[in-house]
């Protein structure tokens, strides 16, 4: 009787797990992994978040198997909930993006790390106000792997 009762509490327990929430509206892949806008020529996003993390640490993400590789990478969130953040694994832009947000860290901006361990650990700098806007390309002509050009509008 008492191990019946221990495996009924057992069960209710394993069905009372909250169980993570995928978002309701937002644009999902056939998978049921959130999507990812890739950096292109002429891209512009206005950031309210940005994100370094390991590849790995985008478990619920759709990322492309030849980017779990790349070790490092970077999403920057547009201020539009409804967009999709922009998927960043090129060294250059990634030089650029981190040499800027620890500008940004220094003059105070909002730093901090989220996740766990066992889950991945992201860097986070929110933007509450004065959101930098980006803008990436290359100049015309050049070889398809050139680094990109990156402006940043404070």
């Amino acid at each position: 009787m008492i191990e019946m009762i221990a495996m009924l509490c057992a069960t209710i327990v394993i069905t009372m797990v909250k169980k993570q929430k995928m978002p309701v509206f937002g644009q999902l892949t056939l998978t049921g992994e959130k999507a990812l806008n890739w950096l292109k020529n002429g891209d512009e996003i206005t950031a309210k978040i940005i994100w370094f993390c390991s590849v790995s640490a985008l478990s619920e993400w759709n990322v492309p198997e030849w980017a779990k590789e790349k070790g490092i990478c970077a999403l920057i969130f547009p201020i539009n909930d409804f967009e999709n953040p922009m998927f960043i694994t090129q060294k250059s832009v990634l030089k650029i993006l981190e040499a800027q947000c620890v500008v940004w860290e220094e003059a105070g901006a909002s730093c901090s790390i989220i996740g766990t361990k066992l889950q991945g650990q992201k860097m986070q700098i929110m933007f509450e106000e004065n959101q930098p806007v980006f803008t990436f390309s290359r100049p015309e002509g050049c070889p398809t792997y050139a680094p990109y050009e990156v402006k940043i509008v404070d």
